[in-house]
């Protein structure tokens, strides 16, 4: 008879009374090993859940700070910023961070397909258990778990491992900006606009202070007849002797062709000595030009280096 049979003469008692009084005598009838077994299923099920959970959230978490770091990267992106600038200095981090950031969401991309599936197997086994009426723990589904679980905390770690570094460099680049700002502030600096109109002589007298600043023993301040294409002479204290030929131009779009680097590279090793030929101008190097430094071992300062030399102090990289 059914409950809705307006003839029933008694009220049954209703389906969820009846289920939950089949429960507890189930629950009063089941070992220990049932009972360990109920709960380690529903953990399962559980920290799946919650596996998938927190790769969404890291995923969402890394992904936001791409987006970020993507947006700065084309607004610092410019072909005309100077190499020597903080801002190009930035960029190139935002660059570095966004490619770590690329790797992190595809790897958290796979790892969500993953917990997923398992979530889905888990849920599976656990069907199947339970017609075949088997207590077993853990579920052969689950194994993959405590993988996913490790890999979750090594990306986690890898992230902010990647976000440390980043803001480490952002430090540094401020660090460096202050002293740049403050030199620039100072009489010591001096622009490309500057330095284009010095005369030839004070050029050289310019560079070879240059190279005082920075520590080095100037044996010549600028050149003269018979000098040889050695305009500026220096030596420091690991026994570095450089020699530089100075070439000032007082077109912007100037170019310093490769004769003449093969013409510095006749005389600065064999009349001179030097351990470190420089070839230093205002304008720029052809590729030419590059190219045969590179073969004969000298070392070249353009405009842009220049720039990052006499205008924002930065010391002089010698390899």
């Amino acid at each position: 008879m059914s409950l809705l049979d307006p003839s029933a003469d008694l009220v049954r008692p209703s389906p969820e009374r009846t289920v939950r009084s089949v429960l507890e005598s189930a629950l009063e009838q089941a070992t220990p090993v049932d009972l360990e077994a109920a709960f380690a299923w529903m953990m399962e099920g559980r920290l799946a859940d919650e596996l998938l959970s927190d790769w969404h959230g890291l995923r969402e978490e890394v992904a936001a700070e791409l987006t970020r770091c993507m947006n700065a990267v084309r607004t610092l992106q410019d072909v005309t910023v100077p190499q020597d600038t903080v801002r190009y200095g930035r960029c190139a981090a935002e660059k570095i961070l966004k490619a770590d950031l690329y790797g992190l969401v595809s790897l958290a991309d796979k790892a969500i397909q993953w917990s997923e599936k398992v979530r889905d197997d888990v849920l599976t086994d656990l069907g199947r258990l339970m017609r075949e009426q088997r207590t077993q723990f853990p579920s052969a589904k689950a194994a993959p778990l405590g993988e996913l679980l490790e890999e979750l905390n090594r990306a986690r770690e890898r992230y902010a491992c990647c976000m440390e570094t980043y803001r480490g460099e952002l430090q540094e680049l401020a660090a460096e900006e202050q002293k740049r700002q403050e030199y620039l502030r100072s009489s010591a600096s001096i622009s490309l606009e500057g330095i284009r109109n010095l005369s030839g002589r004070e050029f050289e007298k310019l560079i070879a202070s240059l190279l005082e600043r920075d520590g080095y023993e100037v044996q010549r301040a600028h050149g003269g007849a018979g000098d040889r294409g050695a305009d500026v002479i220096a030596t420091g204290s690991g026994g570095e002797r450089i020699v530089v030929q100075c070439k000032l131009r007082r077109s912007p779009s100037a170019k310093i062709g490769s004769p003449e680097v093969q013409t510095f590279n006749g005389t600065a090793r064999p009349d001179h000595q030097a351990t470190h030929p420089l070839m230093v101008t205002n304008a720029r190097f052809t590729q030419d030009a590059e190219q045969a430094a590179a073969r004969y071992g000298i070392a070249l300062v353009d405009r842009t280096a220049l720039r990052s030399w006499a205008t924002f102090g930065r010391p002089l990289e010698l390899d």
